[in-house]
């Protein structure tokens, strides 16, 4: 799996997007979706669908760490997110 960096144009699009889909997203595969799409090369091609066959902890963990390499999100100096117990 091949990530993108992304730009700051492409943050602010990712953020739009995480924005409208808060109110309708169901266990977070829009979100989880999203995230992937705009940062891992070639995944632009699935469909929502497509992330249904994942499990959940592995999209979640994965998205996670997409975050924190595009600097989104921060983590610890032991890979583990911060703010959260491990």
């Amino acid at each position: 799996m091949e990530i993108k960096q992304l730009t700051v144009r492409g943050i602010k699009d990712l953020q739009k997007t995480l924005d409208v889909n808060k109110t309708d997203d169901v266990a977070g595969i829009k979100t989880l979706s999203a995230i992937f799409k705009q940062t891992v090369v070639g995944a632009n091609e699935m469909e929502d669908s497509d992330f249904e066959n994942f499990p959940i902890k592995a999209l979640t963990e994965l998205s996670q760490e997409i975050l924190v390499y595009n600097g989104l999100a921060a983590s610890d100096d032991k890979g583990g997110e911060l703010g959260k117990k491990s």
